[in-house]
């Protein structure tokens, strides 16, 4: 609901009119999963170091739930497209590097939680988050803009990014905290 409530209230672009508010969602919702996998990273760094079974189940937790955020995200990715070309072109370079990073991490997150060992575990969660970047900053920009948010002269605008990516995160924050209380491990 609240979501709803900021997009109604946040302003238009002049290009892209009321089509921007899909691109708010996707956006927010892409930040908070590659977020999420940075924190995944930094986790898995923690089990390779000591892989004690709570980091363990706070690293598959934070893990799924990034998933799940740049999942909706690339999802959301398409819908703007639609919204505001008129298609989703799966040529289209971003578009193309993010639904292959989705492959990716699909099968590092099931490589993940089949894996005996913690460690492994870990070092997967850390490659994703290199190669996931990698994958999206290193695509050439065909229709993407280069930089929409902080190059927009609208406060407006820039603060619609960042309250949507502020309520995506604290609900991801919360949905890790549920996921792993519901599951807590024994140490």
């Amino acid at each position: 609901m609240t979501v709803v409530f900021i997009l109604l209230l946040a302003p238009q672009e002049a290009t892209l009119a009321t089509g921007i508010r899909t691109v708010y969602v996707h956006v927010g919702l892409i930040w908070t999963g590659l977020a999420g996998f940075g924190a995944a990273a930094l986790i898995g760094a923690l089990v390779i170091w000591q892989p004690r079974p709570a980091w363990v189940s706070w690293l598959e937790t934070v893990g799924w739930v990034a998933f799940g955020f740049y999942t909706a995200g690339v999802i959301m990715s398409m819908i703007a497209s639609r919204d505001n070309w008129g298609a989703v072109f799966m040529q289209e370079p971003r578009m193309a590097a993010a639904v292959n990073a989705l492959a990716l991490a699909v099968i590092v997150m099931i490589i993940s939680s089949w894996s005996p060992w913690p460690r492994l575990r870990g070092a997967l969660q850390i490659l994703l988050l290199v190669v996931v970047l990698w994958m999206n900053y290193s695509a050439p920009r065909v229709l993407h803009p280069t930089n929409p948010i902080w190059t927009s002269d609208s406060l407006g605008i820039q603060l619609t990014f960042v309250g949507l990516f502020a309520l995506f995160a604290g609900t991801a924050v919360y949905l890790v905290w549920y996921l792993f209380n519901r599951r807590r491990p024994d140490s």
